[in-house]
């Protein structure tokens, strides 16, 4: 697979300069009561991007030089280090030349570029309400000959601090983009990011987001995926503790293997996302959405899935390594539109029960547009210990989950062609702030 080559992101340093107004005659300034630093490691005659004297060459030395609830402003360069942003550093805030520039659109400037390789992740992330915007971590890409770098994520958050806010970054041919936890006292905000590739460990497993540490009170928001080997999502079963109230809303994934794996979470809702998968995939296929064991209270509810090499919604008693089975209790499955996959569009395993599948369509997928293998346990719809209602598909396994489409009038005989729908106004994505969360 093709992936975006670093040169790309690095030729955009020549080709873009950044324009920003002074921001003082030293390297270092305050603003009110907070702490401003300046990192700059481009030769200007000792004057940063930002009109400062003598700024910082190294985003590294700067956060060690900052007092918490700082603010450090990196111009846009190649910064070869490993960044940490140590227990000590509480309310830092990071901003790169691209900070509140979303990185799926035009209008970039020249990119503040982090890339090193350090298995233990490019930046880390220990203290509480730290904000990292608008810069570009960057993996180091192998080549056919000698294989993937063993690159670790490109970014880690501790599951011992909370209040993170990323948001306006690229992730691009890390081990994994970004690998997730969060003590949970304060929301957390992943919000506006475009992760490409995170392949750089794994070649068969790359995931944009990995969280194998408890995150709690998380929010991913409005991001891209492209290009995963592994998937876009993955909340993963190792027995470290429960993931808990956690929304993954509104973002989009295309050429992945999956868009979202999620074990061992509690109170979690997948809303409104959209999944164009792989139609090539291993053996037994992969599902775009798989809600697998330990999970209690989860929302599957107005995602859109168009392509998927296993089944489209998967919820299956199985998990991962030796830690035993539970049974996924109270899964709710609603409005949700699946086609063209390779199995089923809605597929609710054997051992399954007491599942909620409502209001969904399932079109044009080749197994089965739904299918229900709990078995003969009744109690549910057709014989199964599932509940099925009002849902949409040609084809179903036992017969009675799905019932056919019905056809729409054309304009003028008998339709709503004269119904005048109200324009809402797009929510700003990035209103999502750490100060001002949305209720998971």
């Amino acid at each position: 697979m093709k992936r975006r080559a670093a040169v790309v992101v690095l030729a955009a340093l020549a080709a873009i300069s950044l324009s920003l107004a002074p921001a003082s005659a030293t390297g270092r300034s305050h603003h009110g009561h907070r702490d401003v630093l300046v990192v700059d490691n481009q030769p200007r005659h000792h004057r940063s991007c930002l009109g400062t004297r003598n700024p910082f060459d190294t985003i590294q030395g700067a956060v060690n030089a900052a007092a918490p609830g700082s603010t450090i402003r990196v111009c846009p360069g190649l910064y070869e280090e490993t960044v940490i942003v140590g227990a000590d550093k509480d309310g830092l805030t990071l901003l790169g030349a691209n900070a509140h520039r979303d990185p799926t659109r035009p209008g970039r400037h020249a990119e503040s570029i982090v890339q090193h390789l350090d298995l233990n992740g490019t930046v880390r992330l220990l203290a509480d309400n730290i904000t990292w915007d608008g810069f570009t971590i960057l993996g180091i890409a192998g080549d056919e000959q000698n294989g993937p770098e063993q690159n670790g994520p490109g970014m880690y958050t501790s599951p011992d601090a909370s209040g993170y806010l990323i948001r306006d970054t690229i992730f691009q041919d890390n081990g994994v983009g970004l690998r997730l936890a969060a003590k949970g006292d304060r929301p957390s905000l992943v919000c506006r990011n475009l992760f490409v590739a995170n392949n750089e460990f794994d070649p068969t497993g790359g995931y944009g987001i990995v969280s194998n540490e408890p995150t709690r009170q998380g929010q991913i928001t409005y991001n891209r995926f492209e290009d995963h080997n592994g998937g876009a999502i993955l909340f993963a079963d190792t027995g470290a503790g429960t993931h808990t109230d956690v929304l993954i809303d509104h973002n989009k994934s295309v050429r992945g293997l999956t868009f979202a794996t999620i074990f061992s979470s509690t109170r979690l809702r997948l809303s409104n996302n959209y999944a164009r998968n792989r139609l090539v995939g291993p053996p037994d296929g992969a599902s775009a959405i798989y809600i697998g064991v330990r999970n209690e209270s989860i929302d599957v509810h107005r995602n859109r899935v168009r392509s998927a090499s296993g089944n489209g919604i998967d919820v299956t008693p199985a998990g991962e390594g030796d830690n035993g089975s539970a049974l996924p209790v109270n899964v709710r499955v609603t409005r949700n539109k699946v086609d063209h996959v390779k199995l089923a569009g809605l597929h609710m395993a054997a051992g399954t029960e007491d599942v909620t599948v409502t209001g969904n369509t399932a079109l044009d997928n080749e197994l089965f547009d739904c299918q229900d293998k709990s078995g003969p346990q009744g109690g549910g719809t057709a014989g199964t210990a599932n509940a099925w209602v009002d849902n949409v598909g040609r084809t179903d396994s036992p017969d009675g989950l799905c019932a056919e489409p019905v056809p729409t009038p054309a304009p003028g005989h008998g339709g709503h062609h004269h119904r005048h729908h109200k324009k809402h106004k797009k929510q700003d994505p990035c209103a999502c702030t750490k100060h001002h969360p949305r209720a998971v």
